[in-house]
């Protein structure tokens, strides 16, 4: 929850995401530009440039849409700008925080802000990111069945098994508690009783416990509360998320064009599908660093060297950087860093009493 993201955490967040990011990004221009780089550059078409822009600012429009049909399937209408700030602050706060993970507690206050309850927050919150790790969970070892080429080096391919291990742990574990609560219960205590054991998990397991069985007792509850009247807000949700992966996607074949290089539309497309699927689970930041290292490596089968490096930068500057900037300007002109610290212990205290009630 929003508890473990105060001002302190989020600031060494920032301090690391902008230290590795400037790492990456001195790395790879040292090591990939020459002479046909600085050409390259010269000569690139400024009209793909600004296309690129626009398709970015289209996916995130499309996020916008998913939010605002999500909010109005349980009564709630969010104006478009509103959605706008609410997703760039969601893309500050995630890319800041490892594995992505401060984002969706940020997400739900500012939909609570809009009279969204904090249990409908959290499922739209949790159902929003089930949707888009639905399409890399697929797609991603789809993509490497056909295509294993992809994973060339022995570095991919640990990534790849280690991200696939954790995954599928993952949706087993949500699975088993959503479908046989009451086994999973049992198999819970089992597994607390033995951590139960080592001084470190003792004065935290309980807590720990209780925490998950009611984020997953709530997410149930108003997960079928939300699409138990129209089930055409979920595929529009849907819909919306094919689209916003799409026009993401996009951006790097017209970005390649731009540069002088003619790369498959479909390869392009491929290598961000194993991309993201790989970035799952990265402890890093907004997955700042990896990212790069494992772009490079997968974009290096389709993209000349001295291009690779500066598509890279101009890549992740439109995808990333850009709108992590805007989202951090946004929550320091209308939250601001110290009302954020208000609304870590606001929060608290009203998980605390909850607790205490059960």
């Amino acid at each position: 929850m929003l508890a473990n993201f105060k001002h302190t955490t989020i600031k060494r967040g920032l301090e690391i995401f902008c230290g590795i990011t400037v790492l990456a990004i001195c790395l790879l221009i040292i090591f990939t530009t020459n002479v046909k780089t600085i050409h390259a550059l010269k000569s690139i078409n400024v009209g793909f440039l600004i296309l690129s822009f626009i398709l970015i600012c289209l996916s995130i429009c499309f996020d916008v849409l998913r939010l605002i049909i999500l909010a109005r399937a349980v009564g709630v209408k969010i104006p478009f700008i509103y959605g706008t700030k609410a997703i760039l602050s969601y893309t500050f706060l995630s890319n800041i925080t490892p594995s992505s993970a401060g984002g969706e507690p940020l997400l739900m206050y500012m939909l609570n802000q809009r009279g969204v309850t904090f249990g409908k927050a959290t499922a739209i919150s949790l159902l929003r990111t089930m949707i888009t790790m639905a399409f890399f969970a697929v797609g991603g070892p789809v993509i490497i069945y056909f295509h294993r080429e992809l994973l060339s080096s022995v570095g991919l391919k640990l990534v790849f098994d280690y991200v696939s291990i954790f995954m599928s742990l993952t949706v087993i574990f949500f699975a088993y508690l959503y479908f046989a609560p009451g086994s999973a219960r049992k198999f819970l205590d089992r597994v607390f009783i033995f951590f139960e054991r080592f001084k470190f998990f003792k004065e935290r397991s309980f807590k720990l416990k209780k925490n998950i069985l009611h984020t997953v007792d709530e997410f149930k509850s108003n997960l079928r509360e939300l699409l138990q009247k129209d089930y055409w807000h979920l595929f529009l949700a849907v819909l919306c998320t094919a689209l916003m992966i799409a026009s993401q996607f996009l951006v790097a074949p017209v970005l390649l064009k731009g540069l002088g290089c003619d790369v498959w539309v479909l390869n392009t497309f491929m290598v961000q599908g194993v991309l993201n699927f790989l970035l799952y689970y990265v402890p890093t930041p907004g997955g700042s660093g990896v990212s790069e290292g494992i772009g490079y490596t997968l974009f290096a089968l389709f993209v000349p060297s001295h291009i690779n490096g500066i598509f890279l930068v101009i890549w992740r500057f439109l995808t990333t950087y850009l709108f992590t900037l805007i989202g951090g300007i946004i929550i320091v002109k209308s939250i601001g860093m110290k009302h954020l610290e208000d609304i870590t212990k606001a929060k608290q205290i009203v998980q605390n009493n909850r607790e205490n009630i059960d």
